[in-house]
């Protein structure tokens, strides 16, 4: 396997562009920080997402506009976007939750509102409704220049978590 992956990579890099190589450089130092823990997931990690929460119970998950982020209109994909939203709604969903219990999504709407420019994007999510069953989350994602480009609104199930 490791000997595969070397040949892809070697065969990657050197037929890549500059913006390929860009691409590759944060696929690559995303998986170095799933590796040293910074982020719980690949996706997270790829991704470089900042998570933190504020002191009004709000949470946030900033991520950077680049290669791996944009659509081929060269803005934020509308994918990216829902990902980052769903990201800081369902986290803040599960702080949230007492121990022994764990929020999944069951229902988000997006409202894309204005294009993805820029160098970063922030997706902050607040709590509407805490139920024992399901949960009602709003968010929302700024650029850095504080243009808002969606609104969303997410419904979670709440579940009882199971030993692995």
């Amino acid at each position: 396997m490791k000997e595969e992956l070397h040949e892809l990579l070697n065969d990657c890099i050197n037929d890549a562009g500059e913006e390929d190589l860009m691409a590759i450089k944060q696929l690559l130092e995303g998986v170095k920080r799933k590796q040293h823990g910074l982020n719980g997931s690949y996706i997270g990690s790829i991704l470089h997402m900042e998570k933190s929460v504020t002191e009004d119970d709000r949470f946030s998950v900033t991520i950077p506009i680049n290669e791996v982020t944009s659509n081929s209109l060269g803005i934020l994909h509308g994918g990216i976007t829902a990902t980052v939203l769903d990201s800081a709604m369902g986290t803040l969903a599960n702080i949230l939750l007492p121990e022994g219990f764990g929020a999944v999504t069951s229902n988000l709407n997006i409202h894309y509102i204005s294009p993805g420019l820029g160098n970063n994007i922030t997706a902050t999510a607040t709590m509407v409704h805490k139920g024992s069953k399901t949960m009602v989350v709003e968010g929302e994602v700024l650029r850095d220049d504080g243009k808002k480009i969606a609104h969303c609104t997410g419904t979670f199930f709440v579940i009882k978590k199971t030993a692995v």
